[in-house]
């Protein structure tokens, strides 16, 4: 599966966002608090139709179902990670999510969804899906709150160049995504 992010100003059609590529696979519509605009993040099922959707093409590297999974999803935290596009960064970025963030947030009532996205030139953007605002709350607590492994380097987990916390106007997740 991969994905394309698109990013509207206000009163734009967020099906224009898009692009016009091949019909999606499913597609995530983010709303800015103050209303200034939409994000849409489009999955594809195929690296070919997201391309041609234009933009960066991201590859969903993760899929991790929550316990609220099924649920409609009230907002998003979507973090950008490794906006250099330092490949040592975005594997420890992947290790750190999958075998320390994943573990310690999975029982996290509100999680519906999470979907982690990786470039070919190594940019990450989680896109974290939730029943209400006060599950990001929780998952921020949780994730500072928990010791790094071992074998992971500190100097290669910077954090977050930039994180929104948004609004989830429509969600249609295709079940090979969901699997």
């Amino acid at each position: 599966m991969y994905a394309t992010i698109h990013s509207s100003g206000a009163g734009t059609d967020a099906r224009t966002a898009r692009g016009t590529g091949a019909d999606p696979a499913g597609t995530v519509v983010l709303a800015a608090p103050d209303h200034a605009g939409t994000t849409v993040v489009t999955l594809w099922p195929d690296p070919d139709s997201a391309a041609r959707a234009g933009g960066r093409v991201y590859r969903v590297s993760d899929v991790f179902r929550g316990r609220a999974a099924g649920r409609r999803p009230m907002f998003a935290q979507v973090t950008w990670l490794n906006g250099d596009g330092d490949r040592a960064r975005a594997d420890a970025a992947e290790h750190a999510g999958r075998d320390r963030i994943w573990p310690a947030v999975r029982e996290i009532g509100g999680i519906v969804e999470v979907l982690a996205l990786r470039t070919d030139d190594h940019r990450v953007v989680v896109v974290g899906l939730a029943t209400d605002r006060e599950t990001h709350d929780e998952v921020q607590r949780t994730i500072m709150a928990t010791a790094l492994l071992p074998d992971e380097d500190p100097a290669l987990l910077p954090g977050a160049e930039r994180v929104d916390l948004v609004r989830v106007l429509s969600a249609q997740l295709p079940t090979a995504v969901r699997s």
